[in-house]
């Protein structure tokens, strides 16, 4: 009889979640853990508030794609996270922190390999990992872990800069510069470094794929078979995404929220992130201020 048939299993992964999250329980872990195989290592990159988070939940319905149970990068002691160093959802404001330079990188990709292991057990094929803060890490997953297959999702600009804005807790982890929250011109500036990052190392990598936010958002079914073409596995059941998705506390169908977002910027708030990200906006065609109209009813939250 499986264990599935009275829910244990669902409670030992809850316990190995909740011991992966802690010091102790990521140095057991990697004295218990083992080296993972996985068919692909497929890891998800992009800004914050880039729907990452909605892409991780929706591959990992696949029968052959199994995701960790939360940001790799809370599971292992050898990856830092900008929270360390003050700057929640701001990697770029302490990016040689988050990089790994290192004498034996070998043997951290090792422990990071058990310790993941652990919320890892092989049933599916291809292991899925998504944080964050893995941007100026893109060459190190690349060599130590194969194969590698990175998937960058973009998202506009704007609704980007504003996402990161209401959702950082700057107060609680004691930012060096910031009380309250970030201007928005910083947030900007985190999705320009994102980027340029992204492209910067995408030379190096031999398995690359960009995705747009907003193709993901309006045309799920063939922006998802892109993908799973891309990782030469077969398509995701269309009938599968016929449905609510819980992701950062909403429940809703896939869907562009970028609407909802733009609408909480003024006029003189746009004009800021163009200033940071006019270049880049530009690149994708994300338009400029005067391409949204005007800001005059701007409702904040």
């Amino acid at each position: 009889m499986k264990l599935d048939t009275f829910g244990i299993q669902d409670v030992w992964d809850e316990v190995l979640y909740r011991l992966g999250r802690t010091t102790v329980g990521q140095k057991i872990f990697a004295h218990l853990g083992r080296d993972p195989q996985p068919e692909r290592w497929i890891f998800i990159v992009g800004c914050y508030n880039s729907g990452t988070t909605l892409l991780n939940t929706v591959l990992s319905e696949h029968d052959d794609i199994a995701a960790l149970p939360s940001e790799g990068v809370v599971l292992t002691d050898r990856l830092r996270r900008p929270e360390e160093c003050g700057w929640t959802r701001m990697w770029c404001r302490c990016i040689d922190e988050m990089k790994v330079e290192d004498k034996e990188p070998q043997r951290r990709a090792q422990r990071i390999k058990r310790q993941w292991s652990l919320h890892y057990r092989g049933q599916r094929p291809n292991l899925l990992e998504k944080s964050i803060a893995n941007v100026p890490r893109i060459p190190f997953f690349e060599q130590f872990f194969r194969p590698a297959y990175f998937i960058y999702l973009l998202r506009n600009g704007y609704a980007v800069a504003e996402g990161i804005r209401r959702k950082a807790d700057v107060e609680r982890w004691g930012n060096p510069d910031y009380q309250n929250s970030y201007p928005i011109e910083v947030c900007a500036e985190q999705w320009v470094k994102t980027d340029d990052l992204v492209q910067q190392h995408r030379s190096s990598v031999d398995r690359f794929l960009t995705v747009q936010y907003e193709d993901l958002a309006e045309h799920p079914i063939e922006t998802l078979q892109a993908i799973t073409n891309f990782l030469d596995l077969s398509p995701i059941d269309p009938s599968k995404l016929e449905r609510q998705w819980g992701v950062h506390g909403y429940n809703r169908p896939i869907e562009n929220m970028n609407p909802e977002s733009i609408a909480r910027l003024s006029d003189t708030e746009m004009r800021r992130v163009y200033e940071v990200a006019g270049r880049t906006l530009e690149k994708y065609e994300y338009g400029t201020p005067d391409t949204y109209g005007s800001r005059s009813h701007v409702t904040k939250s």
